[in-house]
């Protein structure tokens, strides 16, 4: 009989994997929703397909907005996103994820 230890598998949803790996990063974002209401905030990570930061107020799930990123080198990168996430981690703290739909040119 066997009785090497095996390591479970778990099995994560679509909805559950990230499709693109992510680092930790602080940059600045300008976040502007449909309705016009306007953020600066700074992101907590992003990677190629997308952004995080956490923000006192929540945006809903689906919900459509406009992202310009600054990055290291002072230049600007536009963005229609797509909210994905929007969690509750505190006391008027929601972490929110944001998937880049499309690039618009600068």
């Amino acid at each position: 009989m066997d009785m090497t230890p095996t390591t479970p598998t778990i099995k994560l949803s679509e909805s559950e994997r990230r499709r693109e790996v992510r680092e930790t990063a602080q940059f600045k974002v300008t976040l502007t929703t449909a309705g016009g209401a306007t953020r600066n905030l700074v992101t907590k990570d992003r990677s190629f397909g997308g952004i995080s930061f956490v923000t006192e107020e929540p945006l809903s799930i689906g919900e459509d907005c406009l992202i310009v990123l600054e990055n290291a080198d002072q230049t600007f990168a536009r963005f229609i996103s797509r909210v994905v996430r929007s969690q509750n981690i505190g006391d008027r703290q929601f972490e929110i994820a944001l998937q880049f739909r499309r690039q618009i040119a600068a």
